[in-house]
């Protein structure tokens, strides 16, 4: 069962190439984007390290299922709706600026919101289904499309055309003081451990993770390759002119396998299928974040019928991020995006310490509770003699 952890790791590490994370590290390349991305490390392998082993306490429990031991509903819905607006405006940002790549680079006649209408149908069927079945989906996409893109980033980093002498100018500007903008771009990178507030329900009790000096190696050497091989291709300077700057870098390399040449169109169907998982996922969790604040919420991993709850909830998140494609132009989305990242990396620390209280709080009270048992135990025991 670890590996189903490692995936959620590996997408979402993966996956920042095509969020606006490269973009804004090197818009502070002078200003602190080194320093940052280090500290960066730090506190995501710490943060990462620590919720792995406070969620060991709650094996076969969700976010919902563990607010619901210590907190009353009153509390406990305004911070799991807060969650569900995080991981929904994390699907639908993605979906949006993906279909304006699809729009871009495979079919400028069409409308991007075209594009963003079928992506939305097709996760609001992929994000209804059980929460056992979308981690199969997780499973075999990454299977798919992981090998594919390490292949490339490694192709990228071996290349001739990548000029070494403009990366070492910008590490010149190592010792810059680190920034909140470039460290959240960086923390984003860590932070696949998060998908387990709710993925955490299909562990069980007897779960032990193995092998988590995977993670800071695997996302550092990914958080170093998104930053140095955009600036190795297109320069110091030119590099801050493109905002989708994985997608120019990817077409500077070429390909010499069968049919295929240019590596943006393999590298643009891979993130396509990324992105639809990463939304099934941010989806399928704001979902079941929403169905735990109803009444009488139930909880089932793999359900027999996929409830109506799931189409109407997950129908209205399909409406909104269209919506939300039709009314927000690209600088907006941009706009809006930079400063999702910084909320993020707030919300993202302050939750893992909140879920670390929790378990303390929860452990002293079970060790009370044990307490309060024995001396009962021995009381009803001196009685009786």
């Amino acid at each position: 069962m670890s590996r189903y952890f490692y995936y959620n790791v590996v997408l979402v590490s993966l996956l920042n190439l095509m969020l606006f994370v490269p973009y804004m590290l090197i818009q502070y390349r002078y200003n602190g984007a080194i320093l940052s991305m280090l500290c960066a490390a730090v506190v995501g392998t710490t943060l990462a390290l620590l919720y792995t082993r406070v969620m060991r306490k709650f094996p076969g429990r969700g976010l919902p299922e563990i607010l619901s031991l210590y907190l009353p509903k009153w509390l406990s819905v305004p911070f799991l709706l807060l969650c569900a607006f995080m991981w929904l405006t994390a699907a639908s940002i993605s979906m949006y600026a993906f279909s304006v790549l699809i729009n871009r680079f495979f079919n400028p006649d069409t409308s991007s919101i075209i594009v963003l209408v079928f992506m939305a149908l097709v996760c609001l069927y992929s994000a209804t289904r059980s929460t056992l079945t979308v981690m199969f989906v997780v499973e075999v996409g990454l299977m798919v499309c992981a090998p594919v893109i390490l292949f490339l980033l490694f192709k990228a980093v071996r290349s001739q055309m990548l000029d070494w002498d403009a990366i070492r100018t910008v590490g010149h500007y190592w010792n810059r003081m680190p920034r909140i903008e470039p460290f959240a771009a960086a923390l984003f990178v860590f932070t696949g451990y998060m998908n387990f507030f709710m993925f955490n329900r299909l562990f069980s009790p007897n779960f032990r993770l193995r092998h988590r000096w995977i993670l800071p190696i695997f996302c550092g050497l990914i958080l170093i390759t998104t930053f140095i091989v955009p600036i190795g291709f297109h320069g110091t300077e030119g590099v801050a002119d493109y905002l989708y700057v994985w997608s120019v870098t990817s077409d500077t390399l070429i390909m010499s396998y069968g049919f295929i040449e240019r590596v943006i169109f393999v590298f643009l169907l891979l993130y396509l299928m990324l992105s639809l998982i990463f939304a099934t996922i941010g989806w399928h969790m704001a979902m079941e974040m929403v169905k735990a604040c109803l009444p009488k919420p139930k909880t089932d991993i793999d359900p027999a019928r996929t409830p109506r709850s799931n189409w109407v909830i997950v129908g209205v998140f399909a409406a909104l991020t269209v919506a939300y494609g039709y009314f927000f132009d690209e600088k907006q989305n941009l706009r809006f995006t930079s400063q999702w990242i910084v909320a993020r990396a707030y919300g993202e620390i302050l939750s893992v310490l909140f879920i670390f209280a929790l378990s303390l709080f929860g452990s002293g009270k079970k060790k009370k509770l044990v307490n309060h048992e024995t001396t009962s135990t021995n009381a009803a025991g001196a009685d009786g003699a």
